[in-house]
This record gives C-alpha cells, sequence and structure tokens, in this order.
C-alpha cells in the first residue's frame, strides 16, 4: 500500500473514530455524573477499589493480547491467509488458557487482599464481595474475546469498532435510568448491568467476525512454535504490564489504603473525564498503528520512523488542544459536570491529562518496539524505571504525602520513559534519538509554552465563571491551533494534516 493510500486509510479511520468520539463523550459525561450521584461517594471509590485488584490479576492477559494482536498485524501484512488462521486459533486457546489462571488468581490472591487490607466500610463488605464476582466474570470474558479485538484492530475495521463502542455507551445510558429506580441495592445492581451490556457486546463481535473475517472461527489449536514465539513476546512484555499495573490499580490500592474509598472515588472520576479526553488521541493512535507494524514487516523504516514521529506529535497536539481550557477551568468544569465534586478531584484532573499527554507521545514508541518483538534490552530499561512509581509513592505516603503525590510522581516517571523509549529504539528499528529530540520533543514544550500565554492573561483578568470559561475555551482553542501549525509542524507534516483534512471531508461528501 502506496503512502498515499495509507494517509487516505488513515483520515477514513480517524474521522470515524472521532465521530465515535463526539457521540460516547457526551453521553459518558452524563453517565458518569448519574452513577456518581445514584451510588454515592463511597460505593463509587468502592466500585473503583474492586476494579483495581482485579486488574491487577490481568496482567498475564495484557501481555498476551499485545503478542497477539502483533501476529494477526504481522500475517496481514504479509498477505499470509493461511499462517493468520493459524495465529488465530493458537491465540484463542492461549487465551482461555490465560482466562482460567487469571480465575483462579482473582479467587485466591484477590480475595485475600480484599478481605484483609481493602479499606471498606464494614456494612458494604459482603456487596463488595459479590461485585469482585462479577467484575472476575467480565474479566474471563474480556480476556477470552481478546483475539476477536485484535482481528478487528488489524484489519482496520474502524467503521465496526466505532459501531461496537456506540452500543456500549447506549447500554450504558440505559444502566443508568433503571439505577435510578430500582429499589435493589444499587451498586449491585450496577455492576451486574455493567455485566450483562458487556456479555451483550462479546456476542455482537464474535458474530460480526465470524461473517467478516476468515481466521475468526472458534477453533483451538495448537502449533509448539508459533506458540513459543507468541509466550516469548508476552513475557517479554509482561514486566511492562506489572509496572503499568503499579501506576493504575497499584496507585488505587495505594490510595484506599492511605484515604480510603473516598478519595478513590475523587481519583476515578478525575480518572474518567481525563479518560474521555483521552480517546481523541487515543483513536488518531488506533487508527494508524496498524500502519506503523504493517510498515516494519514490509522493513519500510523510513516511513515507519514518519508515522512514529506523527503518531507521537499528532497524539500530543490533539489533546493539549482541549487539555488547556480544562486545566485551567476544571474546577468549573468539574461542577458543571457533576455538581457534587469530591475533594482533590480537581487536582487529580489536571495532573491526570498530562500524564495521559505523556502517555500519548510513548504510546507509538512502544508500538513500534512491539513491532520488532525483539524487546529484552528496551523492557528492562523501561520497566526499571515504571517500577519506581509505586515504592517512591508509598514512601512519600508515609512521610505524610498529599493524596495526589503518587499521580505527581507518575508524570515525572512518564515523562523519563518517554525519552528512555526513544533512546532504546535506535537498535530495534534504527530511530534516531536526536531527530526524535528535534521533530517530536522541542516542537511539543515550545508549543506548550506559548499555549499557556492567553488562558495566563485571561485567568489574571477576569473572574471565574461561565463568561470566563467561554472566552477562554474559544481564544486559547485558536490560539493553540495557529502555533500548532505554524511552530510545531514540519512543512511535509503540515501537507500531511491538510491532505488529512481534504481525506475527511471527502469523506464526509
Amino acid at each position: 500500500m502506496s503512502s498515499s493510500e495509507n494517509n487516505k486509510l488513515i483520515a477514513k479511520n480517524t474521522i470515524i473514530l472521532y465521530v465515535r468520539i463526539l457521540f460516547t463523550m457526551s453521553i459518558s459525561f452524563y453517565t458518569s455524573r448519574v452513577v456518581l450521584n445514584a451510588l454515592g461517594v463511597v460505593d463509587y471509590g468502592i466500585y473503583n477499589l474492586v476494579g483495581g485488584i482485579v486488574g491487577m490479576m490481568a496482567v498475564l492477559n495484557d501481555s498476551m493480547a499485545g503478542a497477539t494482536q502483533r501476529w494477526i498485524t504481522i500475517a496481514l501484512g504479509k498477505g499470509d491467509e493461511k499462517n493468520l488462521i493459524k495465529v488465530f486459533s493458537v491465540g484463542l486457546t492461549a487465551q482461555i488458557v490465560i482466562a482460567i489462571i487469571v480465575l483462579i488468581l482473582c479467587e485466591t490472591v484477590g480475595l485475600w487482599y480484599l478481605h484483609n487490607y481493602a479499606v471498606i466500610p464494614p456494612k458494604r463488605l459482603q456487596i463488595s464481595f459479590w461485585v469482585f464476582q462479577i467484575s472476575i466474570i467480565t474479566l474471563c470474558l474480556n480476556i477470552m474475546n481478546v483475539p476477536f479485538w485484535g482481528t478487528l484492530m488489524a484489519h482496520e475495521k474502524m467503521g465496526a469498532f466505532a459501531l461496537f463502542s456506540v452500543t456500549d455507551v447506549i447500554l450504558k445510558l440505559v444502566i443508568c435510568f433503571v439505577l435510578n429506580i430500582t429499589l435493589w441495592d444499587k451498586l449491585l445492581v450496577y455492576a451486574s448491568l455493567l455485566l450483562l451490556s458487556f456479555l451483550l457486546n462479546v456476542v455482537f463481535l464474535q458474530i460480526y467476525c465470524h461473517k467478516k473475517f476468515i481466521e475468526a472461527r472458534i477453533k483451538f489449536g495448537w502449533d509448539k512454535i508459533l506458540y513459543k514465539e507468541m509466550l516469548r513476546l508476552a513475557l517479554l512484555t509482561i514486566s511492562a504490564n506489572l509496572a503499568t499495573m503499579g501506576y493504575t490499580q497499584g496507585i488505587t490500592l495505594l490510595t484506599n489504603m492511605f484515604f480510603g474509598p473516598v478519595m478513590n472515588a475523587a481519583a476515578g472520576i478525575a480518572g474518567q473525564a481525563g479518560n474521555i479526553v483521552n480517546q481523541f488521541s487515543g483513536s488518531f493512535q488506533t487508527a494508524i498503528n496498524p500502519q506503523i507494524t504493517k510498515t516494519y514487516a514490509t522493513k519500510n523504516y523510513t516511513e515507519m520512523h514518519k508515522l512514529v514521529f506523527r503518531s507521537a506529535k499528532f497524539s500530543y497536539f490533539l489533546m493539549l488542544f482541549f487539555a488547556i481550557p480544562i486545566f485551567f477551568e476544571a474546577n468549573i468544569l468539574m461542577k458543571i459536570w457533576l455538581k457534587n465534586v469530591p475533594d482533590h478531584a480537581v487536582n487529580f484532573l489536571r495532573i491526570g491529562l498530562f500524564v495521559s499527554m505523556f502517555m500519548a507521545v510513548r504510546n507509538p514508541l512502544v508500538t513500534a518496539a512491539i513491532a520488532n518483538g525483539h524487546i529484552k534490552k528496551y523492557q528492562t530499561v523501561i520497566v526499571s524505571i515504571l517500577l519506581m512509581v509505586l515504592p517512591i509513592s508509598y514512601f512519600l505516603l508515609k512521610l505524610g504525602g498529599i493524596p495526589e503525590i503518587s499521580s505527581i510522581v507518575l508524570l515525572f516517571i512518564m515523562i523519563i520513559t518517554v525519552f528512555a523509549s526513544a533512546f532504546m529504539l535506535k537498535d530495534l528499528i534504527h530511530l534516531q534519538f536526536n531527530e526524535f529530540i528535534k521533530q517530536v520533543i522541542n516542537k511539543i514544550v515550545m508549543v506548550t509554552m506559548l499555549s499557556f500565554c492567553i488562558p495566563v492573561l485571561i485567568i489574571i483578568n477576569m473572574d471565574e465563571g461561565i463568561y470566563r470559561l467561554i472566552i477562554l475555551s474559544v481564544f486559547s482553542s485558536i490560539f493553540s491551533a495557529i502555533i500548532i501549525y505554524f511552530l510545531g509542524l514540519t512543512v511535509s507534516e503540515r501537507q500531511f494534516a491538510v491532505t488529512l483534512v481534504k481525506n475527511k471531508i471527502r469523506i464526509l461528501k
């Protein structure tokens, strides 16, 4: 596929995903507010805590999922249909084995932590246990569904992906309606209905994949050599997922340990808001990631480097565009959204925005590394850095640190991993570290500093309120867009951006 055809495909997939975002984001903001008000701060915090405990048991699945999707994409890039069928069947078998292992871990280690270390009001312990069981079932279904999602993404069927996402948020909207009228325990009803909605999506996805893709059949298979290769890559990435677990679920458990479920609710609602905004860059990366892997499969390193740089830079700028007004007006936005804003939620949101922005810069580098597959040295360095988040956070919290200290530590560590990831890719995909600094880091630092000027002036000269929110949002968006276009992008990237917009307009017509 030529570069022009790739750009058109990326443009088509990106616009589909952005339409999905606009729809899902508007509903998600509403449903989050309804769920928080219906459950209350404590129960909302308990749900996030239980999700954190169960999520810790999914580390092996996350590793194998990356390996499975990588091999499916490589097989597609090479046009090897026979190997594609084999990869899917072996991947499906492996995921079922993993689901059984995770189930055992959850029912032993997970339950042990829930009963001995989780800070939960005594009267909610029994309900927490049943929510925990429901969450385990949901996780196991998700694990077994991985090869189907991998196939969907590898084939770049973003329209179908968007449809499943829209269906998911519509079901959650229905759940909110039921939650407001139910006479039973709302936390238990909420967890049960989420499981039901997830089960429906699993069934629809598998039916779609079965009809559209020749490899997506529920057929068990075993190829010793292929499984060893997939397992090798999974074991290399498992350490990275352990580190990820540390700065996600691990921080959730630390927050609960030191501050209780109320602070879990504050961090959870801020994280949900940040994740919704993060979808803007995530959608662009979802559209471009298969192209990064496929250019590696064809050994087109020059095109691969361009895609990595553009994905990192464009993802950051997309988030910056929305993050600036949210950062400065987080307080009033949270009040409009939730009415009753949990303490510390605003600070969690502000810090989380920048964590997500630097994660967006690092994600294309990770995709490029996984495409190579020989990542032992890469993983050793990156994981060693990421694993520092949890012990440093624990040490600072023991010294009396504020609830936000773990998020601050994570931000600094994430910035370090961006540099380390880029430096380590020289041997894997011949990416030049100096070029990454010049084309990506220098640009995003300059654009960020200049983009903050107008909002700071407005904040200094106006009192908080709706009018300031509107004025700051409009002027910061216009100013940021101009700076990004003229100072953040190279000539070729401006042409790439213009081409994307033209292709999107053509697609809309």
